[in-house]
């Protein structure tokens, strides 16, 4: 059949249909990437034992069951996938939903999970387009899951945050911060004492917009991760405060233009500004105030403010650290924000945008 009469019937089809059709033969899945469709969104979420990916289309919804802890049992309609010449059990459990089954002990199963997982993943993107957000939720991190992950994807967001922090390796650390484009990553993890240390590649461009970070017992607060906005939701030393501003002022932390830190209660401000030169802030109190509306949108919760600018050494850049008290009963602690006077933020408060 001419090529536009097959590209007519493909459109008339299912995802569920295209997704069979798919793994029939590679000649197949070629047509198929000729005429790709595009996706409403991909979800990723790792639980305890499996993974699940959604794929939604404005049309239907396809879910992929990827175990890595347990075996699955299902009576349903058995089909078998090839993909670069690796069989997996693909079954058919109901009508939008799919799970590869295979054996073995449980490393060896994380293992072959993450490699069916980035095998997945590559195989919808021949024939799929991914135009919308892709969001990943990890309720645990299996060792060599996260370097699966496709670096060409913006990813909307990635959350590893739970109440207590995840055990992570630094390989899979240092994948995460170094390759992958990431609009918000939250990010609560561990590593093993003395088994990560942070290196930005200068070749790389900074590749997170807003970094959100819990645990921060493996992080280097002379060298972050390059993020533009930077949050430390639990409260830091006050030495590792002084610590950011004097590598800021040397010309390290570059990518960073704003800064989010928690203080907790009491606070020391010579201790915060030893050994640093600070000037008069040259921000007026009304861009101040659209600053902090925008870093913080409860900036009703603020008082005591009190803020002051330090400037970078090599190149002369202005910044505003900004010290409040967040008055939230029953309790109240304090916080360090910093604005760096970069042509995003002034725009920002000098134009009233939010």
């Amino acid at each position: 059949m001419p090529f536009l009469i097959q590209k007519m019937i493909i459109e008339e089809m299912g995802l569920d249909e295209i997704l069979y059709l798919s793994v029939t033969s590679k000649r197949t899945c070629r047509l198929l990437g000729m005429s790709k469709i595009d996706l409403h969104s991909i979800s990723i979420t790792v639980y305890f034992s499996y993974v699940l990916v959604r794929v939604g289309h404005p049309n239907a919804s396809l879910y992929f069951s990827i175990p890595f802890k347990q075996s699955v049992t299902d009576n349903g309609h058995h089909n078998h996938l090839r993909m670069d010449c690796s069989n997996f059990q693909f079954l058919r459990n109901n009508w939008d939903s799919f799970t590869w089954n295979y054996e073995g002990v449980e490393l060896e199963r994380i293992k072959n999970a993450g490699i069916a997982f980035g095998k997945l993943l590559r195989h919808l993107k021949t024939f799929l387009n991914v135009r919308k957000p892709v969001q990943c939720s990890f309720r645990t991190v299996p060792v060599g899951l996260i370097p699966q992950l496709d670096c060409n994807y913006i990813y909307d967001r990635i959350v590893i945050r739970q109440r207590g922090a995840e055990n992570m390796n630094s390989e899979d650390l240092t994948f995460l911060l170094g390759q992958l484009k990431i609009k918000q990553l939250d990010l609560n993890v561990k590593v093993p004492v003395g088994g990560f240390s942070y290196q930005r590649n200068p070749e790389n461009k900074c590749l997170i917009q807003k970094l959100i970070i819990g645990n921060h017992s493996w992080m280097d607060f002379s060298e972050l991760p390059a993020a533009k906005v930077i949050s430390i939701s639990k409260q830091i030393p006050l030495y590792q405060m002084n610590t950011v501003l004097k590598s800021w002022i040397a010309g390290r932390n570059r990518d960073m233009d704003i800064g989010d830190f928690e203080l907790g209660k009491l606070t020391n401000r010579k201790s915060i500004f030893a050994g640093i030169e600070s000037h008069a802030t040259q921000l007026t109190e009304a861009e101040r105030g659209r600053f902090l509306k925008y870093a913080y949108p409860r900036v009703h919760l603020l008082r005591d403010i009190v803020a002051v600018d330090i400037i970078r050494e090599n190149d002369g850049m202005r910044a505003t650290v900004i010290e409040a008290m967040v008055d939230e009963n029953p309790r109240s602690q304090r916080k360090i924000f910093v604005m760096v006077w970069s042509r995003n933020n002034l725009r920002r408060v000098r134009r009233h945008v939010d």
